[in-house]
């Protein structure tokens, strides 16, 4: 019996509706196991090509144990290149164009990332069409994004998920990355980007 065996017959099974089983806790080595080897294969196949199978031998565990943590490829790697932890909120300035340009960088450090860049397309694709996924999706933006709203005086509109604010500034950032490829979010993107918006936000002139 191999280790990974071993793990996962003493990982918790999960119900169909995914929550965890009784039994010991799940290996959490393997967890980040699996994300890293997801990160780093998608940058060397694409989206399209990357399969569950390179990516439990590469992370040295089976596609079993993967099932057994994901529903699938979409999830997993929306997990794995979207982190809800990787990008803390700061503190305001009291300044709103050096607040709104921290929110601009923070955007900016979300996207232009080499395995973000490579999976966005494909991404978007698959969780257009899983509501659940897109869901979840929103979630991790939202974790983000959503603690600068207050910053400017605003709030989010009915249902809305993010403000609009991050919502423009996001768009912006993903069209590029869909439209123009290899398109720089740099650091002159970020001023071109924090000029527009304060040049029009209420209360932002002098």
């Amino acid at each position: 019996m191999t280790a990974d065996a071993r793990a996962v017959g003493g990982e918790s099974a999960k119900s169909a509706g995914g929550r965890p089983g009784a039994g010991r806790p799940r290996d959490g080595r393997i967890d980040a196991a699996v994300i890293a080897a997801t990160r780093e294969l998608i940058c060397e196949t694409g989206y399209p090509a990357l399969s569950l199978s390179a990516i439990a031998a590469r992370a040295g565990t089976t596609t079993a144990s993967i099932y057994r943590r994901w529903s699938g490829k979409a999830q997993l790697v929306h997990e794995a290149v979207l982190d809800a932890e990787a990008i803390p909120a700061p503190g305001g300035s009291g300044d709103l164009r050096d607040d709104i340009r921290v929110l601009v960088e923070t955007i900016r450090d979300l996207f232009d990332r080499p395995e973000v860049r490579v999976a966005l397309p494909g991404l978007i694709a698959d969780t257009v069409a899983d509501p659940e996924l897109h869901d979840q999706m929103i979630a991790r933006l939202a974790g983000n994004l959503t603690a600068f709203e207050s910053r400017f005086g605003q709030g989010r509109r009915g249902g809305d998920q993010l403000p609009m604010l991050a919502e423009v500034v996001a768009g912006t950032a993903i069209f590029r990355i869909l439209v123009r490829r290899d398109a720089a979010l740099d650091d002159t993107w970020v001023t071109e980007m924090t000029e527009l918006i304060t040049g029009r936000w209420p209360g932002s002139a002098g």
